[in-house]
């Protein structure tokens, strides 16, 4: 898996526990409210950090760490995503994804072969609205990415891991009745979360 940037703690990414980031580069939105551009636009990348000095520095933590999250850009688009979260579940980590929920294929596999605890999506806006989507991530969405963002949030909303689902509310095309629509759609999760976008930056992050 390509990694772009490394957190070595943190207490915010995976509630409850303390937890290592890690950053995949790449990503197939192009949502112009990024906080992380240099993890999406390839002209931007840097050095990608190799898996082998991750693991090692999760090997030397395993006593002061609970957890790793991995995001991204969207971790998704990497195949060898899987191989990536074996070697950090065999070193006895909760595992967290941040996903846009595009590759819904990938997702069933995590789920299945038990390489997640929590997975936590992003809903651009009311599932279904897709022109409205595509105002927000930037791209045409084809018809095999809809269906995949639609069966990804039916996995979530019945797995057996944490589910949560989280919206970035921006001013100029969101509103709170779009929000609570949203909220409405994905009823059967464990959480939903919104961010609010204000002047370049995301500010606070509400539980709703």
């Amino acid at each position: 898996m390509k990694i772009g940037g490394f957190l070595e703690q943190s207490l915010l990414d995976y509630p409850g526990f303390m937890a290592a980031v890690v950053f995949a580069q790449g990503c197939n939105f192009r949502c112009g409210y990024c906080h992380n551009p240099t993890l999406v636009l390839p002209a931007l990348f840097c050095n990608a950090l190799p898996e082998s000095l991750i693991v090692g520095f999760l090997e030397k933590r395993k006593s002061w760490l609970d957890a790793v999250v991995i995001t991204g850009g969207e971790p998704t688009v990497h195949p060898s995503l899987p191989n990536f979260l074996r070697q950090v579940r065999s070193l006895g980590f909760r595992i967290k994804l941040d996903t846009n929920g595009t590759n819904s294929s990938m997702i069933n596999y995590l789920l299945n072969n038990g390489l997640v605890d929590y997975i936590a999506m992003d809903l651009k806006g009311i599932p279904g609205d897709w022109a409205f989507w595509q105002k927000v991530v930037g791209i045409n969405l084809s018809s095999k990415v809809r269906l995949n963002i639609e069966h990804s949030i039916n996995l979530l909303i019945n797995a057996s891991v944490v589910s949560e689902f989280r919206t970035t509310f921006i001013p100029d095309l969101h509103t709170d009745e779009i929000i609570q629509q949203i909220k409405e759609s994905v009823s059967g999760a464990d959480r939903y979360t919104v961010n609010v976008f204000r002047d370049g930056c995301l500010v606070n992050n509400a539980l709703v």
